[in-house]
């Protein structure tokens, strides 16, 4: 029998409480691990050791070295692939309405009805759906493709507003240095980290929106060749004073700051990825 360490968020009521299931990744539709604990779902992580690593519990050893976190997930995020599928749009019809119980009738997945105990989860069904009564006790909805595009904008836009907030992205926002790098070019760099982010959880087709939205492939891209900008003493950049800078004019590097100094001489051969530290919970 398998066991993990796991960490999750303490239980408002019974400790016990939480239900564990299996439900398709939104993006790669391969079953993952989810617990719906207090009406609030979240997501299973598995954090792999580089090296092997055992723990050692009261006067056991666990073998496997490796962490589970449990970190809450928009449940939106899952409904997705379902709403999509089940609508079936096509050129001539914005396609279906249809229950929730019949858009979450999965016979490979039958955890996907327990989506429907989530807190709120009629009140989210109306940020992404347009939906109609049918009778008092029922009602229909069908996936918007505006108010979609509406509801993954406002991830974007509170993910950049909170972005010196987050832990996980603190270390990212102090390598975007003020000193080497412009205002406008530090604000692409974030958001197109943050789309990143967001589209590990959005089927193919809702990725491809998005970029579209954003130009994604242009986002960070820009050349020290084409333009510089002034500075003031302060070292802050003055604003809507542009200089042309002739071909034949040499550019001035960008000053490295002392980390980025060291890991530019760093040795990088056979190093790991951060993100290859974590990994979907596999169904069992």
């Amino acid at each position: 029998m398998s066991q993990w360490i796991c960490i999750k968020p303490k239980s408002q009521e019974n400790e016990e409480n939480f239900i564990s299931i299996s439900l398709p990744h939104p993006r790669t539709g391969l079953p993952a691990r989810y617990i719906i604990q207090d009406g609030d779902l979240f997501e299973a992580q598995r954090v792999d050791c580089s090296s092997q690593n055992s723990w050692f519990i009261k006067d056991i050893i666990q073998k496997d070295g490796s962490m589970i976190l449990f970190t809450r997930i928009d449940p939106l995020f899952l409904m997705i692939p379902f709403l999509e599928n089940s609508r079936r749009k096509n050129l001539e019809s914005q396609g279906f309405f249809l229950t929730l119980e019949d858009i979450l009738d999965n016979i490979d997945y039958p955890s996907t009805t327990r989506l429907l105990t989530i807190n709120n989860m009629l009140t989210y069904m109306e940020w992404i759906c347009d939906g109609k009564d049918i009778n008092l006790d029922s009602k229909v909805y069908r996936l918007n493709d505006d108010k979609m595009m509406k509801w993954l904008k406002g991830k974007v836009t509170n993910l950049l507003s909170k972005f010196d907030q987050h832990k996980s992205l603190r270390k990212l926002a102090e390598q975007l240095d003020n000193e080497t790098i412009h205002d406008q070019h530090r604000q692409e760099l974030r958001t197109k980290f943050i789309l990143e982010v967001i589209m590990e959880y959005l089927p193919n087709y809702w990725i491809e929106q998005l970029k579209k939205e954003y130009k994604f492939d242009e986002l960070g891209k820009w050349s020290n060749q084409e333009i510089f900008y002034m500075t003031d003493n302060t070292s802050k950049y003055s604003e809507n004073k542009k200089i042309e800078v002739e071909v034949k004019q040499p550019v001035k590097k960008r000053k490295l700051t002392l980390g980025q100094t060291t890991l530019a001489k760093a040795n990088k051969t056979g190093m790991k990825k951060l993100t290859s530290f974590f990994s979907k919970i596999p169904k069992d």
